[in-house]
């Protein structure tokens, strides 16, 4: 049990939030937080009776993995339909944008509802990505997707819940990364770790190595590097759930690296920019890390949060953690680009 008495919860913790946020905004992302929690809390409990009888009885085959992935996208999105600063929402679980009002501006939020859904019937990490993107004041006409390929430098808010052994909220609202575990006595995140700041080196990498046959060159190079020690560093170990959630939790609070390149049977990279990469990357730069992708043409690294959506699925090869290692990574990449660009001497 947690000791209340010495905690606050998030509700009550945002509103005396340092950030650089008007009033009225933080106001806003304190309903809009309310909401989220409520969905959160409701998918908690629902992952952790999973298996154990009823409609989530038994083995969790493929058709149950996706009745919980459309059920927790339902949840979240009742729960943000009576929240009145939100007038359209984008999600992994829905192939078009979910509008909630027509023409009246708003915010658009932005979630996968359930990360790391193949990993239920093992019991093992779950998660949740969400995203505030700032007020629209006017959409110019009917709402549209338009309206929600906004660049990550738009957002105002955004965080991860991690479905472990406890139920784990990590968020920014532009200012200092902060954690809240669910007390399931009470029903409410409390906060029980401030200013979270990943360590500029990680001790550990998360990738498919699976793949590996299918990475470009400097993905290969960097890898055979970083298993070695060197004066800056020591030798990395690699750690790898398959949830990206659990994964990026893990390398904020400890320094890491979570690696998604593209490869030869996914080119364009697999992880979405909109609901999955933007929010992490905000949230990874606000606890002092770095994320990059790759530009499809050039080859040149690019900021994530600098990316301008096209799609509303839009998928990107992801690097991001530990800022030292991934400035690395970027670096060897540039150096590529600009190899590949350099004329040929005949």
């Amino acid at each position: 049990m947690t000791d209340t008495k010495k905690l606050m919860t998030l509700t009550h913790y945002l509103k005396h939030y340092e950030t650089s946020h008007p009033k009225e905004v933080m106001a806003d992302i304190v309903n809009i937080m309310s909401a989220i929690q409520v969905g959160a809390k409701k998918i908690s409990k629902t992952v952790n009776r999973a298996g154990l009888g009823g409609s989530f009885g038994g083995s969790l085959g493929g058709g149950m993995v996706r009745k919980l992935d459309v059920l927790a996208n339902e949840t979240l999105i009742d729960a943000m339909a009576d929240c009145h600063q939100v007038y359209v929402m984008a999600s992994e679980e829905s192939r078009d944008p979910i509008i909630l009002r027509d023409d009246p501006g708003g915010y658009e939020v932005v979630f996968d509802p359930l990360d790391g859904s193949q990993n239920i019937d093992c019991n093992m990490s779950l998660g949740t990505i969400f995203g505030i993107y700032e007020k629209t004041t006017s959409t110019g006409g009917m709402t549209s997707e338009k309206n929600v390929l906004k660049k990550g430098t738009k957002l105002v808010a955004s965080g991860i819940v991690h479905y472990g052994a406890a139920t784990m909220l990590v968020m920014t609202a532009g200012g200092a990364v902060h954690g809240f575990v669910l007390d399931q006595d009470i029903g409410e995140f409390l906060l029980v770790r401030k200013r979270i700041s990943i360590p500029r080196r990680a001790p550990i990498y998360s990738t498919n190595e699976s793949a590996s046959d299918e990475w470009d060159p400097i993905m290969k190079q960097f890898m055979i590097a970083a298993k070695k020690p060197s004066q800056s560093r020591k030798a990395m170990k690699s750690r790898y759930v398959g949830t990206m959630v659990a994964d990026v939790h893990r390398s904020l609070l400890y320094g890491g690296l979570y690696l998604y390149p593209s490869s030869k049977s996914a080119p364009s990279g697999k992880v979405r920019l909109l609901y999955e990469c933007n929010p992490i990357a905000f949230l990874i730069e606000k606890a002092g890390g770095k994320a990059f992708s790759l530009d499809p043409k050039t080859g040149k690294p690019v900021r994530v949060l600098e990316i301008q959506p096209t799609q509303l699925h839009q998928r990107i090869p992801f690097f991001c953690g530990s800022y030292d290692d991934i400035a690395e990574l970027e670096q060897m990449y540039a150096k590529g680009s600009e190899a590949k660009q350099l004329p040929s001497k005949l």
